[in-house]
């Protein structure tokens, strides 16, 4: 399992995400544990959180989730309010089985950035690449005219 924090322009960016989360689990193209949102309104003191915003499923997957204990750290929480600034808002995702590609399809166009995680620096460096989208030289030539 591994934790990923990603920030969106906007405060409606993260909710945005949840939904397209949400239909990525449905498909089975990632095990989604937990999921936390963090809005940062321009008018606000500062970010409101609002934490497991996933359905819970059946009874018996819910007891299931409380025996696993899986669930956002606390302190991956209040690291990603620190981080954030208003006007904007961020999504915490605790998920497993990822096919990175598909996912990183599913955002293409999104402009979203990749705020923290419990990934090695080489994990998160395959993460940024899978969802920068393919450079100039690999789209070829005619992609940029």
């Amino acid at each position: 399992m591994s934790t990923t924090a990603w920030r969106f322009r906007g405060t409606e960016g993260a909710d945005d995400a949840v939904l397209r989360v949400k239909q990525l689990g449905d498909q089975e193209l990632i095990d989604v544990r937990d999921v936390a949102v963090m809005r940062w309104p321009q008018y606000a003191a500062g970010p409101q959180v609002q934490e497991h915003v996933t359905d819970e499923g059946s009874k018996a997957s819910a007891f299931a989730k409380k025996l696993s204990k899986a669930g956002i750290d606390s302190s991956m929480i209040e690291s990603v309010k620190g981080d954030m600034t208003p006007g904007t808002s961020a999504l915490v995702l605790l998920s497993a089985d990822a096919v990175i590609d598909t996912v990183a399809q599913a955002f293409e166009g999104r402009a979203m950035e990749l705020m923290r995680s419990d990934l090695s620096v080489q994990q998160e460096d395959q993460l940024r690449a899978a969802f920068s989208g393919p450079s100039e030289a690999e789209r070829g030539p005619a992609a940029g005219q």
